[in-house]
């Protein structure tokens, strides 16, 4: 394998200590990677070159063998290329041996559980607002149970044509997650900040306005986190959740 591409539907967000995580946007999983993991993805996806990559990551550790590095670098390139974050021009067969830490450690899709509101805010502004508010969490949890690109692409698909839909409101859009969490209430399953927040963004979509779902994370420990913004500012009430800081991987 030489030459590496990082596909659109990957998305990447930087962690502090060094390290960053990888959105896939086709299966809605998360992903995250130690500092030199980082180092060598981020060489591939500027370069779209393995051996280029390769020999930068060697070239800062003088002390570590050249050869050892390039084992390292090709069993995190076969451990991305099976999950989707990068695709290779021609196949190559798998390197023999025990695992390195590469530090591509998988984290299946997680959501923050999100705490009912204490009150409801007013519903101005939003023509059928319980309707659309349940229709767009019956939506969510229609999606949710099929391939994480459909919902991608529904949320693209309904905020495309721009004409027809409003911006929301920062009153409107907490009114539409206040109805769409009392109705969560009433769903015998498990619903959390994913549904709450697509269910928000295609009830709003419904009623004609539009809103960015976020999907983004936050450090030490990893977590993954949904949310509805309007303008830059999310929208919530009174959740847990707030005091986190979680900074922004992919915006639909």
């Amino acid at each position: 394998m030489t030459e590496l591409r990082i596909p659109q539907h990957v998305h990447a967000g930087e962690a502090p200590h060094g390290g960053t995580v990888l959105f896939n946007a086709r299966s809605g999983q998360w992903y995250a990677m130690n500092g030199t993991a980082r180092d060598l993805w981020e060489e591939w996806r500027r370069t779209g070159d393995f051996d280029t990559g390769v020999q930068t990551v060697a070239d800062r550790f003088p002390g570590v063998r050249y050869d050892h590095v390039r084992l390292d670098a090709e069993r995190l390139a076969d451990d991305l290329v099976e999950r989707g974050l990068v695709a290779a021009e021609m196949d190559r067969t798998p390197v023999a041996g025990a695992a390195p830490d590469t530090g591509a450690a998988p984290d299946a899709r997680k959501e923050s559980g999100c705490a009912p509101p204490d009150c409801a805010p007013s519903a101005d502004g939003v023509r059928w607002l319980r309707t659309a508010g349940w229709l767009g969490l019956c939506l969510a949890l229609v999606l949710l149970r099929l391939p994480f690109r459909v919902p991608v692409l529904a949320v693209d698909a309904l905020k495309r044509p721009r004409a027809r839909l409003r911006p929301a409101t920062m009153r409107q859009a907490e009114a539409m997650l206040a109805v769409v969490r009392r109705a969560a209430d009433g769903y015998p399953g498990r619903a959390a900040c994913l549904e709450h927040s697509l269910g928000t963004v295609l009830g709003l979509a419904l009623a004609g306005l539009t809103a960015d779902w976020c999907l983004g994370s936050a450090d030490d420990p990893y977590r993954f986190h949904a949310w509805v913004e309007i303008d830059g500012e999310t929208v919530t009430h009174h959740e847990a959740d707030d005091r986190v800081s979680f900074r922004r991987v992919l915006v639909l």
